[in-house]
């Protein structure tokens, strides 16, 4: 995989069409180290979560092998819901990522968290 900036904008499309929803961004390992990405995430029931990510699919994956398959990871990943998702679209003018200390890039050689923890010394 590699970054794809209208990840964001499919994220934004997949929450409009979801009153329950969490989008998540997330630094995502590719061919050339790291890069940004977006999806969203939907309760499915029984426990289960479908990830929606329209520039891989146009179904859902389940989470677990959404995961697997991208190298995603919670403690690279910012987590929003719907209404905290559109309020940050309406502050800032677009739609990710938001937390620009965390998103310091759209692409990293190096494990973001290396380079994040490493400026907090």
């Amino acid at each position: 995989m590699h970054f794809k900036k209208q990840c964001f904008t499919a994220a934004m499309e997949v929450a409009s069409e979801s009153d329950s929803c969490t989008v998540v961004h997330g630094w995502i390992p590719g061919d050339e180290g790291w890069f940004v990405h977006a999806w969203v995430e939907i309760d499915a029931g029984e426990g289960e979560i479908g990830v929606y990510d329209l520039t891989l699919s146009n179904h859902p994956f389940r989470q677990p092998t959404y995961y697997e398959q991208t190298g995603a990871t919670p403690e690279r990943s910012k987590r929003y819901d719907r209404v905290d998702f559109f309020t940050r679209i309406a502050e800032t003018g677009g739609f990710g990522p938001f937390d620009k200390e965390f998103f310091f890039a759209e692409t990293s050689v190096n494990d973001p968290l290396e380079i994040i923890y490493s400026h907090k010394d």
